[in-house]
């Protein structure tokens, strides 16, 4: 696994210029307004798209999404020796202002540098994870810093080999992250103070994926894919409600995805499962519907629609069927991230610099638009956000933002 694949993803607050307020759910967070990858435009995808730049800018390295709220922007960004989280105008691109996550974190082994973790906007608050272990918390207009808690000194969390990748998740005031090691994986915290709330050890091997929020048999609760085991938790006390082992031996990379029936799709490297969650009484029990070896590998969320399962394997998009895993078909489109845009996948090629929109259907994937927006070679893998009708996508180099219109 490189660093330089993880995949995090846009936030936005509220709208930029050209956007009503209230068009479309905010992408305040990892991979969208609910983190699956999925979000609705402010305006129907036409037949045939067009898409107009609206600015680009330079940007500091890193694998960081941009976050879109308003009149704010964010980021995660290294620049000259520190790594920052930065706050853009989504009108202009333009630097408002900059926070110091810390030193900056050097990439190794084929990676780049800068911070991994997708800031993540709640109310008034930006939250986001340093590359090394540094949770922050900065006040969403101005940068000022709130508060911070060092958890590789504090918690004693191991630095994972990348550097610390995971994505805040916010429930109830409680800002809750992947910590990683055996005495801490998943701890809570004080939206407002920084204070830790709790901490579990529920897992022996931690991973890259961030925490998501769900409803299974009827309970809200807390999912997290560590190195051994997928489980859910309660947000109020981390308390074990389910888990499940992995079987692999790897480092996860990308979160559960939470399918309707109470079903969790649990991605993996050299395999995908898909689980079922059930009450029984009191408790929770979870059992195993398949297991597919043809959604593997990469970094990019995985998607549902319309009864089936869509994601990247490899060079291919493939879509297989949710009820039973059986491949439904393949279209190579090379390497990327997608996010789903009204029943459309929207893919950023992570070598090619390519922008790819085309529409799902069960027989193939359609291809409505191909268009060159970074330059070939240049990482991108950051997968795209969107917010109304204005797509916003980074790589290493540089951030553009683009007009969807038709």
């Amino acid at each position: 696994m490189r660093r330089s694949r993880v995949v995090v993803s846009l936030a936005l607050l509220a709208a930029p210029r050209g956007l009503a307020a209230g068009d479309a759910p905010p992408w305040a967070r990892l991979w969208g307004p609910d983190g699956t990858g999925a979000a609705a435009a402010a305006r129907p995808i036409p037949a045939s798209p067009r898409l107009r730049e609206v600015w680009r800018r330079p940007i500091g390295s890193g694998f960081s999404a941009i976050s879109i709220a308003g009149t704010r922007a964010y980021t995660g960004v290294s620049e000259g020796p520190d790594d920052f989280l930065a706050a853009l105008d989504p009108a202009s691109g333009r630097t408002l202002w900059r926070t110091r996550l810390g030193e900056t974190y050097r990439g190794h082994d084929g990676s780049k540098d800068g911070p991994v973790s997708t800031p993540t906007v709640d109310g008034e608050r930006v939250f986001i994870v340093g590359p090394r272990g540094v949770l922050l918390a900065a006040d969403a207009a101005t940068g000022r810093e709130l508060w911070r808690v060092d958890l590789a000194k504090d918690l004693q969390a191991p630095a994972p080999f990348y550097g610390f990748a995971t994505s805040p998740l916010v429930v109830g005031g409680r800002v809750i992250v992947s910590v990683g090691g055996e005495a801490h994986n998943l701890s809570a915290f004080d939206a407002a103070t920084g204070k830790r709330l709790w901490s579990v050890a529920h897992s022996k091997k931690s991973g890259y994926g961030s925490p998501v929020r769900a409803t299974l048999a009827g309970e809200t609760q807390v999912l997290v894919l560590a190195g051994d085991l997928v489980y859910g938790v309660r947000a109020e006390d981390g308390a074990l409600r389910w888990s499940h082992p992995t079987g692999w031996t790897g480092e996860s990379s990308r979160p559960p995805l939470v399918l309707p029936g109470d079903r969790v799709l649990v991605p993996g490297d050299h395999e995908s499962k898909l689980l079922q969650v059930a009450a029984a009484g009191g408790q929770q029990t979870v059992r195993q519907l398949w297991a597919s070896p043809r959604l593997k590998g990469g970094f990019s969320p995985t998607v549902f629609h319309d009864g089936r399962i869509f994601g990247m394997n490899g060079a291919y998009l493939v879509c297989l069927d949710a009820a039973t895993g059986d491949a439904v078909w393949r279209h190579k489109v090379y390497s990327g991230s997608l996010i789903l845009v009204d029943g459309h996948a929207v893919i950023l090629g992570d070598g090619s610099g390519d922008l790819r929109i085309g529409r799902l259907t069960p027989q193939g994937f359609e291809e409505r638009l191909r268009r060159p927006v970074f330059n070939a070679g240049a990482a991108s893998f950051t997968g795209p956000s969107l917010a109304g009708t204005r797509l916003y996508l980074r790589n290493v180099e540089e951030a553009v933002a683009l007009e969807l219109e038709g």
